[in-house]
């Protein structure tokens, strides 16, 4: 590599990496935009390589933890580098988008955990109850504020809302203590998804070549997804008999199988509208329609979902 090109990599390697410390920055305000952290690295390493990508990641690492705290620094250090070092290892690789996607989310996934341990082991901070205790606490300010409405103002809708929260909050305790690992998977395959889509649509604005995602509606699970899931679940209810307490997995393996039912039903309908003769417009007025009608829906798209997953409904044969 000459000297020119050389510096012109590390130039822009420093470029990018005073955009990911202005992320992380403006980040402090707007929470949001820490899950975008990974973009700018993605598309320095398409154009310069994964090397440069890397060194960007730990320089702005260092400089985030200088300027804004050394926790701050090991959040990013820590969740996202492996997060945007992973995806840019395939978007590098050329590798298929949903198997980029799915290296992001195994890197998510246990830096989260690693996370989840470091904050236990220095700071004897325990994860999941402090997010428990979170919820406790909004749900006690939420109940707080309809106290304080004077009794002339009260309505049967008002004390409707107030009973609802009181049935609410140790449901939602019960599920943030209980179905965490769930929501880990579910989470991590999102953020990693929306970064992939989000550098996606970034490469063709520098004309850069990453493999576009097909879509949601050409989403597959492999055929053998559910004899997996079967597996496992017999594997609990085998540890069942030995007298281990396996309630919360099988719970979890129960949520993670409805979740990819759903999502696989949400699927086959995208592809099928996409299939119907109309305009662009109407056709997403549909996606919202299915979308807002989810949650009662929601058994129903998932029967869809093993269905297709039964009999190829869509006889696709692209599978994650």
């Amino acid at each position: 590599m000459n000297r020119n090109l050389k510096t012109s990599n590390i130039t822009e390697a420093a470029m990018i990496t005073g955009i990911l410390v202005i992320i992380a920055y403006l980040s402090s305000f707007i929470t949001l935009l820490m899950f975008f952290y990974p973009t700018p690295a993605i598309i320095l390493g398409k154009r310069k390589g994964l090397k440069y990508s890397v060194l960007a990641l730990i320089a702005s690492d260092l400089i985030i933890s200088m300027l804004l705290g050394v926790q701050t620094g090991l959040v990013f250090f820590i969740l996202y580098t492996p997060l945007a070092v992973a995806l840019t290892y395939g978007i590098c690789r050329d590798e298929d988008a949903n198997k980029t996607i799915l290296y992001g989310t195994a890197a998510y996934m246990i830096s989260f955990v690693l996370y989840i341990l470091l904050l236990n082991f220095i700071m004897g901070i325990n994860f999941i109850e402090r997010v428990a205790e979170m919820y406790d606490q909004s749900f006690a300010m939420t109940r707080g504020l309809f106290d304080n409405i004077p009794d002339q103002l009260r309505t049967a809708q008002i004390e409707q809302y107030i009973r609802d929260i009181e049935e609410m909050a140790p449901k939602m305790n019960y599920i943030v203590t209980n179905v965490f690992p769930a929501v880990l998977i579910a989470a991590s395959v999102i953020t990693s998804y929306i970064n992939y889509m989000v550098a996606s649509k970034f490469a063709v604005r520098f004309s850069i070549n990453v493999k576009q995602h097909e879509g949601i509606g050409y989403f597959s699970f492999p055929r053998n997804f559910m004899i997996a899931m079967a597996g496992l679940l017999l594997l609990s209810f085998l540890l069942g008999l030995l007298n281990i307490n396996v309630g919360i997995i099988q719970l979890n393996l129960f949520i993670i199988v409805f979740m990819a039912m759903l999502l696989q039903g949400f699927a086959v309908l995208k592809f099928f509208i996409d299939k119907i003769i109309l305009g662009k417009f109407a056709r997403n007025i549909i996606l919202i329609i299915i979308v807002l009608m989810s949650m009662s829906f929601s058994v129903i798209y998932a029967i869809i979902g093993l269905v297709d997953l039964t009999v190829n409904l869509r006889k696709i044969n692209r599978t994650v």
